[in-house]
């Protein structure tokens, strides 16, 4: 079974409003702990914060994927996408292992940098 690009788009709006559910949720249990909530409404504030947090991240999906405009420009993006030629995964493994090397090169040109300019600057202050 073949999904088409919108389907693909539902679901990553879905997906974006589990993730704001699950910040929403995070941050109210760490408030309801920090002022002391659960110790006082114990019996129906874990309910509320889930509800909240789940009816916060479905306004977020929906916000998200209102619109005719926003729902054609994020379409478009996805036929950008698949025009894109992206490298194979040993040139990706090529590029990255070109880049470390570049990495730990510079870092000991800078190690070596720092080293010399202490010194320099000990000898000026003592």
């Amino acid at each position: 079974m073949q999904k088409d690009d919108s389907t693909w788009l539902n679901m990553a709006f879905a997906a974006f409003g589990l993730c704001v559910a699950l910040v929403v949720w995070k941050g109210l249990t760490a408030l309801s702990l920090s002022y002391g909530w659960t110790e006082k409404f114990e019996a129906w504030l874990p309910a509320v914060v889930v509800v909240g947090s789940l009816v916060v991240g479905g306004v977020a999906a929906w916000w998200l994927g209102a619109g005719a405009d926003r729902h054609e420009y994020f379409l478009s993006c996805i036929a950008e996408l698949r025009k894109v030629s992206w490298p194979s995964m040993d040139d990706t493994r090529k590029m990255t292992m070109i880049v470390c090397v570049v990495v730990v090169i510079f870092s000991m040109i800078l190690t070596v940098f720092d080293v010399v300019w202490a010194r320099l600057l000990k000898l000026l202050i003592v």
